[in-house]
C-alpha cells in the first residue's frame, strides 16, 4: 500500500502496518500544495519547450489541386553554387492528391529568411514550372498554385501563385503578384516609353522588397531573370536600377554580387553580338554562315536544342509564321547547340523543317550572343544588324507581326 505523509500521519505506525510511504517534508498543507503546483507548472513548461523544439521547424505546404500526382524537386540555390553549375537538392519525391508537405531539418539560415525553388513535373514527366519558395526561419510557408491547366495548354504565360503563413512569404506574394501583372502589361505594349513607365514601377517594387529583405534570393532571381530576358544595352528603369545597385554593392551580400557579376558579364558579351554572325553545319555537314541566308527583309534566328522541350514546342508557331510571312520577306534559320550531334541529326531527319536547319558550337554561340537559356530567338534586318533579341513564345509572333503587318 502507498500513502503520502504531509507531516500529519504517524509514519512509524503506518510502516508497522505494512504501508510504504513517500514523505513530503512540508510544514503545512497550504505550503505543500504550493510546492506541488510549482512542480506541476515546471513540468508543463518543460513539455511545452520540448514540443516547440519538435514542431518549430521551417516547413512548407504545396497545394496544386489541378495536378492529382506528380514529382517535385526542391533545391536551395546558392549564388556561388549556381555560378559553378551546382545546387543542393533538398527534396526529390512524388506527391499525390494535389498536396505536399515537408519540414526541413538541416536548412541553413544566414538571416531570419532564405529562399528555395520548387520544380514541378506532371506524372508524365512534363515540366510545369519552377516556382520560387520564400521561407522564414521556424515558420511554415503555404504555397497555393492555380491555372496549371491553362499554362500547360498555353492559354496563359503565368501561374497564379499565392504565398502565406509568415511575414516574408506574404510580403513576397504581394510583390510577385504586382511584378507579374506588370509583366503581362509589358507583353501587350509596343511603345517604348509606355514600357519604360511600367518598368519604372517594377524597379520601385524591387527596391521596396530588397530594402526590407536585402538578401532575398527570390527577388534577386526574378530581377536577374528579367535582366537576362532583355537586352542589357537597352537603357530602361530595370537596367538602371541594377546599375545603381552595383555602384554601392555590399560584398557580403552574395545575391547582390551575383547580380553585379551577371550585369558585368552581359555588358562585355553584348559588344560582340549586335551584328548577325555565325558558322554552322547542315545535316549533310555543309558549312553555312550568315552570308548564305536567302535574300530577306528580316531573318529570325532560333537557337535551340533537340532535347529542349520548350524549343520543340515552339516549332509549330515558327512554321505558322514562316507560312504567313515568308513571301513577305521573312527568313528563318534554326541553329542547334546540341552537345550530341547524333540527337540533333535524328530529330532533324524525322522532323524536317522548311527553312535552313543547322548545328553549331554551343559554347561559342551562347558566348557571342550573351544568352543563358534556350529557346532564344533574335531578329536581324537585311543589313545583318540584330534589332530584336531574347524573344520567346508569343513574343515572336508579336515581334514579327509588327515588322510585317501595316496595321500594327
Amino acid at each position: 500500500m502507498v500513502c503520502v505523509d504531509f507531516g500529519i500521519v504517524n509514519l512509524r505506525a503506518l510502516r508497522a502496518k505494512g504501508f510504504f510511504c513517500f514523505r513530503f517534508l512540508f510544514v503545512s498543507l497550504p505550503v505543500q500544495r504550493e510546492m506541488i503546483m510549482k512542480r506541476a507548472l515546471y513540468f508543463l513548461m518543460a513539455v511545452c519547450l520540448l514540443l516547440a523544439s519538435c514542431t518549430n521547424k521551417t516547413s512548407f505546404v504545396l497545394e496544386i489541386p489541378e495536378l492529382t500526382s506528380g514529382t517535385i524537386i526542391v533545391v536551395n540555390p546558392d549564388p556561388e553554387q549556381i555560378e559553378a553549375g551546382q545546387q543542393d537538392t533538398l527534396v526529390f519525391t512524388e506527391f499525390d492528391n494535389g498536396k505536399f508537405e515537408v519540414a526541413f531539418d538541416s536548412l541553413q539560415f544566414k538571416n531570419n529568411y532564405t529562399d528555395c525553388s520548387i520544380l514541378i513535373r506532371t506524372k508524365e514527366g512534363k515540366v510545369v514550372e519552377n516556382i520560387l519558395l520564400p521561407l522564414e526561419k521556424g515558420k511554415r510557408t503555404h504555397v497555393s498554385v492555380k491555372e496549371v491547366t491553362k499554362l500547360l495548354n498555353k492559354e496563359t504565360n503565368y501561374l497564379k501563385i499565392n504565398y502565406s503563413g509568415n511575414e516574408y512569404a506574404e510580403d513576397f506574394s504581394e510583390f510577385l503578384g504586382k511584378i507579374t501583372g506588370f509583366e503581362e502589361m509589358l507583353l501587350q505594349k509596343s511603345n517604348v516609353q509606355e514600357k519604360k513607365v511600367i518598368m519604372a514601377k517594377q524597379a520601385l517594387l524591387y527596391n521596396d522588397l530588397l530594402t526590407k529583405y536585402p538578401e532575398s534570393g527570390s527577388a534577386y532571381m526574378l530581377l536577374i531573370g528579367q535582366l537576362l530576358h532583355g537586352d542589357i544595352r537597352d537603357e530602361n528603369p530595370i537596367t538602371e536600377y541594377c546599375d545603381k545597385l552595383c555602384l554601392d554593392v555590399n560584398y557580403e551580400n552574395k545575391w547582390a554580387n551575383f547580380l553585379c557579376n551577371v550585369v558585368k558579364e552581359r555588358k562585355k558579351k553584348s559588344l560582340s553580338s549586335s551584328v548577325l554572325s555565325f558558322t554552322a553545319l547542315d545535316i549533310n555537314e555543309k558549312t553555312f554562315t550568315e552570308r548564305d541566308i536567302k535574300p530577306h527583309e528580316y531573318v529570325l534566328v532560333c537557337f535551340w536544342a533537340s532535347w529542349c522541350t520548350p524549343c520543340r514546342e515552339e516549332i509549330p508557331l515558327l512554321k505558322e509564321l514562316y507560312k504567313k510571312y515568308n513571301k513577305k520577306g521573312l527568313e528563318i534559320v534554326s541553329i542547334s547547340i546540341d552537345t550530341n550531334p547524333a540527337m540533333w541529326y535524328e530529330f532533324t531527319k524525322e522532323n524536317p523543317l522548311p527553312w535552313l536547319s543547322l548545328i553549331g558550337d554551343g559554347q561559342e554561340i551562347t558566348s557571342r550572343y550573351a544568352f543563358d537559356y534556350i529557346p532564344m530567338n533574335i531578329i536581324a534586318d537585311k543589313e545583318g544588324k540584330v534589332i530584336m533579341r531574347q524573344l520567346y513564345g508569343e513574343e515572336i509572333r508579336i515581334a514579327v507581326s509588327r515588322l510585317f503587318d501595316s496595321k500594327i
